[in-house]
């Protein structure tokens, strides 16, 4: 599950433009670090159509993903990359997800097409579910994007997915030898704060996440910058990412409770909506390897 080190990259393929970019992206990635690649289209669910005499629409719907996959093995070989190619039928996300378990997958990437803000929401509930359900990390490539690791947002509350997610950016910035920011965003309510007087106790400890990742950042001599910004924080995020022309945007993701926070308009869905630049959603366990070590607030 460790992204900086992959064995076994999983594409999801529709014949799409962002489909096609995100496999484009995955072959540098597979190149750059000799990880194995493997392709899956979902078509449809066929209902048994060849039992009923329809096998002309059942080959007429499955047609765009055999085109799809045949596309990627023609680029995979031109790029000297050895591909397995996968034909499944269903719902996508279900199925992209269960070939990622039986491949024993370290990172799954998909493409997100270019919508505007509140169609990408609305339509990218399966991208959530596919980052939801999936057993390791999630790269979505915008359409579009091109994915960069030379300048790195690691984007950090101070929970222990964030700092796995800050832990995994690290390695990735040491592996391309880029630099890595490293985010946190203070976002409370001015009410709040009014009576609880809680805004400088939650910017203190967003300032020791953040230098915590800093401190682990240089110990591997990787360049780290910190910022602290006030805001919405999906808005601050992405716009932060835009801003310094960032390759990638490595986000933290939760488990259960976080797929419902997910599929609900969480932060991490809302930043996948507005960002430009691949996002790497990590995916971790307690005890995760790449993990900053959290400091003390005192």
């Amino acid at each position: 599950m460790i992204a900086h080190r992959p064995k076994t990259i999983v594409v999801g393929l529709d014949g799409s433009p962002a489909s096609r970019g995100a496999f484009e992206q995955a072959m540098v990635l597979a190149g750059s670090l000799r990880g194995r690649l493997v392709a899956v289209a979902v078509a449809p669910g066929l209902g048994g159509m060849e039992r009923i005499g329809r096998e002309d629409e059942r080959r007429e719907l499955i047609r765009p993903f055999e085109e799809a996959l045949a596309a990627a093995g023609e680029a995979a070989a031109a790029a000297g990359l050895p591909l397995k190619k996968i034909l499944e039928n269903g719902e996508a996300h279900e199925r992209l997800v269960d070939v990622a378990e039986a491949e024993e997958a370290s990172l799954v990437v998909i493409g997100d097409a270019r919508r505007a803000y509140m169609e990408r929401v609305l339509l990218g509930r399966s991208v959530a579910k596919v980052i939801g359900y999936s057993p390791c990390d999630v790269l979505v490539v915008p359409e579009g994007a091109t994915l960069d690791f030379h300048r790195v947002v690691a984007a950090v509350d101070g929970s222990r997915q964030s700092l796995a997610a800050a832990g995994r950016a690290i390695g990735l910035c040491a592996a391309y030898a880029g630099s890595l920011d490293v985010l946190a965003v203070v976002d409370v309510p001015v009410d709040r704060n009014l009576i609880y007087g809680i805004y400088e106790d939650i910017k203190r400890r967003a300032l020791v996440a953040i230098n915590a990742v800093v401190k682990a950042a240089r110990a591997r001599d990787v360049s780290a910058l910190a910022t602290v910004l006030e805001g919405p924080p999906f808005r601050a995020i992405a716009g932060f990412a835009a801003e310094i022309g960032a390759g990638c945007l490595v986000l933290g993701a939760y488990g259960k409770s976080g797929l419902r926070r997910l599929l609900l308009g969480s932060v991490a869905e809302r930043v996948l909506a507005l960002a430009s630049c691949p996002v790497l959603v990590v995916k971790a366990g307690p005890g995760d390897p790449d993990a900053v070590a959290a400091e003390t607030d005192t």
